[in-house]
């Protein structure tokens, strides 16, 4: 079963009301229109790809977000979210190598990130390795025992 990665915003954007989604795209909309023209006044500065990449992740626009952090991690190849957030879009789209791949990366630099650790879980568990989903999720927890994504899952996995 594939499930949201930890970060996932997919709830933020299952409002109760048509309208409440409309206002939502419209905000996403908006700041993704807001990080270009941050991007055309510094295009050296990482931050906005970063942001936007974000924002496109909220808008499920997968493509645009991976183009995004990947500009983020050329500018700055030593920012552990970026390689985070780019694998969870890689993972949304089903592309499970690309994603471990930018986690495993995000671990080189960030040794200690229970959101990678979690993350990766979720997607050896897509793809159906159990014993490394589970191992993953244990490490989180060893590293941040609040992670309460890392805790429900080793639930629902019986382990």
């Amino acid at each position: 079963m594939i499930r949201p990665l930890t970060f996932s915003l997919t709830p933020w954007r299952s409002g109760t009301e048509a309208g409440g989604d409309r206002i939502q795209e419209r905000e996403v909309d908006c700041a993704i229109s807001d990080y270009t023209n941050a991007i055309e006044s510094n295009p050296h500065n990482p931050t906005p790809y970063f942001a936007r990449g974000t924002a496109h992740l909220e808008a499920f626009d997968f493509d645009s977000a991976i183009a995004d952090f990947t500009r983020a991690i050329e500018i700055e190849p030593n920012d552990a979210s970026a390689y985070i957030n780019r694998g969870s879009a890689h993972y949304e789209k089903g592309e499970f190598a690309h994603a471990i791949a930018d986690l495993n990366t995000a671990l080189e630099i960030s040794p200690k990130s229970p959101l990678a650790y979690c993350n990766l879980g979720w997607t050896y568990e897509a793809i159906g390795d159990e014993r490394k989903a589970i191992a993953h999720y244990r490490k989180a927890l060893e590293i941040d025992p609040s992670l309460e994504a890392a805790r429900d899952n080793l639930t629902l996995l019986g382990a």
